[in-house]
């Protein structure tokens, strides 16, 4: 294992998780970053994961980008069939019902929306039947989430739309690569007044592995969470 690794798991072992974990969040969150982290971190300490991708708003940049990578490291991984994978049609298929009635731990990526949480509509009786987890990822730095408000009428939204509660945010503060120490911070302090106001639990403050050191010694009230970027843009895969 990794440094990064180590510090993961033993991130990971603060909290009890449901069988089902959902990972929901705005687009440029990066939500789905903190699930393939997240799912990596499960696998450290021996369990079998699927990764299953129904995020209905955006079909780029996510799971289904990366599919056959994950399947190589060892994930089981649910993507919508055939040429629906690049749409952002609503379909749920009969493979991802499935995939949360088995014995593996499951991350469901889910869009950030009230769109985005259908998919959850169309999985609940599947979710309730399982001890399930659900978490927001919040980058206050994106538009329609940059203020106590927003991620509250978002928070609202996806819950109405869901039939679901949230149980814990994950504050990701970044402006790309170029995200400054300070920057996270300075993020950091939005979404940890959203939290007080509002008693939502602050599960991790998310940020990249460059960061993490600096950001760790600034920041003492919350479990900071090293990020290693899995998915890359465009112009930055022409560069490896």
């Amino acid at each position: 294992m990794t440094i990064w690794d180590d510090i993961r798991q033993k991130a990971l072992m603060k909290y009890q998780w449901g069988k089902v974990i959902a990972v929901t969040g705005r687009l440029g969150s990066g939500k789905t970053e903190f699930l393939l982290n997240l799912a990596s971190a499960f696998k450290t300490i021996d369990e079998d994961v699927t990764v299953v991708d129904v995020d209905i708003t955006n079909p780029y940049f996510c799971v289904r980008e990366i599919a056959a990578k994950l399947q190589k490291e060892g994930y089981r991984v649910v993507t919508p069939p055939g040429e629906t994978k690049w749409s952002d049609l609503p379909l749920v298929s009969s493979e991802v019902h499935y995939a949360i009635m088995q014995d593996n731990r499951v991350l469901l990526d889910i869009g950030g929306d009230e769109k985005g949480a259908l998919a959850l509509t169309q999985l609940l009786p599947e979710i309730e039947q399982q001890d399930h987890s659900i978490l927001y990822v919040v980058n206050p730095f994106r538009p329609m989430s940059s203020t106590e408000e927003d991620i509250t009428r978002l928070k609202n939204g996806i819950e109405r739309t869901s039939g679901l509660s949230i149980d814990g945010i994950i504050c990701n503060p970044h402006l790309g690569s170029e995200t400054s120490s300070e920057d996270v911070v300075s993020g950091y302090e939005v979404v940890k007044s959203y939290s007080i106001q509002n008693n939502v639990p602050l599960y991790y403050l998310s940020t990249l592995t460059s960061n993490y050191h600096d950001v760790v010694n600034r920041v003492k009230d919350v479990t900071v969470w090293p990020l290693t970027r899995k998915i890359l843009m465009p112009w930055e895969r022409s560069e490896v």
